[in-house]
């Protein structure tokens, strides 16, 4: 009986001390206070790390100084080769860290150092052209240090040469690197146009200038019969706003390095359009190079407003091979020297087919014997005081 007393007294202890019912709202209410300003810390930071993720922009890489100087230099050879200095003109030396290059020919006109020093600047803000006319001298500094110097000395008097002169552009180069290579075996001093949307159209043009041959832009331009008839992507259309033809055509520039002029690929359309042919025209008169008309129809005002807005023009004479036969293609060649002999001068197109690479292989001697020279396009651009007006064949 007094151990179950004992017991009882003991549950009524444990009762007495136990925690209150009152107090456990205001445990509860602790317990979820914390947890909202849990949450509301876990969302801020979620918010503040999405901004600083939007925000955030990584520092941008500036190029090294070795392909700055690289690209520095193509810029600097292609201002050479439209101001009519050939690469075989040039003697390059190292001294100290410098490139050292003299060049038989003229300082060039300030207009294309202009463009020059334009375009080291769309490279570099580092990068700056320095010119002395008195020493007939430019150099070209990164971070004020000098990288390159061009001497210029004038070449000696000589005869003025009236030998005709024919120019052969080799259209649709770029997909191919042997063809490329075979053209050049051939050993005649053909223009070389590249279709900058094409697999190897940056390493033709460099394989080409290394043997110094002209590069030329094959502009890619919508035909009349697109899209069954189709330029190929990135194509210049006459739908195209102002400013996407003039991306397109600056890219065309980045890709296909040492082109000092252009011609049209495909373009029936194209050329025909006073607004597309504009822009173009603008382009390439503010890049200093010269524009030929393909001449791929009859419609084409592209020569006419070439000319009228100061950009060097002229249009092709001839359609080389539009009958793949190597017999048919020879006989071509011997009509443009014939052409080139009656007016002074004449153009010939033509493309990389293996029967064009056997025919001017074949009438290679015929060419050299025949009293023509073949020169770059530019070159015969440079001669020329009356633009073409080839008929479409």
């Amino acid at each position: 009986m007094q151990d179950r007393k004992k017991r009882q007294r003991r549950k009524t202890g444990r009762r007495g001390t136990s925690r209150p019912a009152s107090s456990r709202p205001a445990l509860g209410l602790r317990l979820a206070l914390a947890i909202l300003f849990l949450c509301g810390f876990l969302v801020g930071s979620l918010v503040l790390l999405s901004h600083l993720r939007q925000s955030y922009r990584p520092p941008a890489e500036s190029p090294s100084a070795d392909l700055l100087l690289a690209d520095a230099r193509v810029e600097l050879e292609s201002a050479l080769l439209r101001s009519g200095i050939a690469l075989g003109d040039l003697e390059v030396v190292r001294e100290n860290g410098v490139t050292v290059m003299r060049a038989r020919g003229r300082l060039p006109e300030e207009r294309i150092l202009r463009q020059l020093a334009q375009r080291l600047r769309r490279l570099s803000p580092q990068l700056r052209l320095q010119v002395s006319r008195p020493q007939s001298r430019l150099e070209i500094a990164l971070d004020g240090e000098s990288r390159f110097r061009l001497h210029f000395v004038p070449p000696p008097a000589s005869a003025a040469d009236d030998s005709p002169r024919v120019a052969i552009i080799i259209d649709d180069m770029g997909r191919s690197l042997q063809a490329a290579r075979e053209l050049l075996a051939v050993g005649l001093p053909v223009t070389f146009s590249v279709l900058p949307n094409t697999p190897k159209a940056a390493e033709t043009a460099t394989l080409v200038h290394r043997y110094g041959r002209e590069v030329m832009l094959h502009l890619p331009m919508e035909p009349l019969g697109y899209p069954a008839a189709d330029p190929g992507r990135d194509a210049l259309m006459v739908s195209l706003s102002d400013a996407e033809i003039r991306r397109r055509f600056l890219k065309y520039l980045e890709i296909v390095p040492y082109a000092v002029g252009g011609n049209n690929h495909m373009g029936s359309r194209f050329t025909a359009d006073r607004r597309g042919m504009e822009v173009v025209l603008g382009l390439m008169r503010r890049e200093g190079l010269f524009f030929i008309d393909s001449r791929t129809s009859g419609a084409s005002i592209a020569a006419a407003m070439a000319e009228k807005m100061g950009v060097p023009t002229a249009s092709r004479d001839m359609f080389l091979d539009n009958e793949q036969d190597v017999g048919a293609i020879a006989r071509q060649i011997r009509q443009l020297i014939a052409k080139a002999r009656r007016k002074g001068e004449a153009i010939g197109i033509c493309h990389p087919y293996p029967e064009t690479i056997r025919a001017l292989a074949r009438e290679k001697a015929f060419i050299e014997n025949s009293g023509v020279q073949v020169v770059p396009a530019s070159k015969l651009l440079r001669q020329r005081r009356v633009v073409s007006r080839a008929p479409v064949n």
